[in-house]
């Protein structure tokens, strides 16, 4: 991608790198004070592949060049240094904000709930892995081994639903 009519004078390397961030604020700076540039991704060369079964090629297959015209190079340069120089942007995840709670914040007496039986068996690893799979659809359960034998409880609203999880698993086959 590029700017304006295109850049007068030889390009220059202005910045290369793999912060998405700090290139799209480039650009859009670049663009707001009217310096014309040359945007593309970085290992986009088009060139021929050779015929060497391991090429070894020290540029990067991945990430962001842009170049700007010898006679707007200083210019280019201050816009970079105060780029710089800012605190990186906050790029963090933000926590699920939806107003119902997960799995993790419902109340105990959700899980305490969970009496109904949905599936029980000698194998404590399938137990535990069902309990995690009926979690991961939002239904609170609990596995009680008692001997050798393991139990999954769910709260009775969610009986017919778990049933229906628990045995796509256990038979792997879709919904009916």
């Amino acid at each position: 991608m590029s700017s304006g009519p295109g850049p007068q004078g030889s390009l220059i390397m202005l910045w290369a790198g793999e912060d998405p961030a700090l290139h799209s604020s480039l650009i859009e700076k670049l663009q707001s004070a009217g310096i014309p540039f040359i945007d593309k991704s970085a290992g986009d060369d088009r060139t021929v592949p050779s015929a060497d079964i391991i090429p070894i090629d020290w540029k990067a297959r991945f990430g962001f060049e842009v170049a700007v015209p010898s006679s707007s190079l200083a210019a280019g340069e201050e816009i970079l240094e105060k780029l710089l120089d800012e605190e990186p942007a906050d790029m963090e995840i933000a926590a699920n904000e939806s107003s119902e709670p997960t799995i993790a914040e419902q109340e105990p007496s959700k899980v305490g709930a969970a009496t109904c039986v949905v599936w029980s068996g000698s194998d404590e690893a399938r137990a535990r892995f069902l309990v995690e799979a009926l979690k991961e659809n939002e239904i609170p359960a609990r596995a009680v081994t008692h001997a050798r034998e393991a139990t999954v409880y769910v709260p009775p609203e969610e009986e017919t639903l778990a049933r229906e999880i628990i045995r796509e698993i256990v038979e792997g086959a879709p919904p009916a």
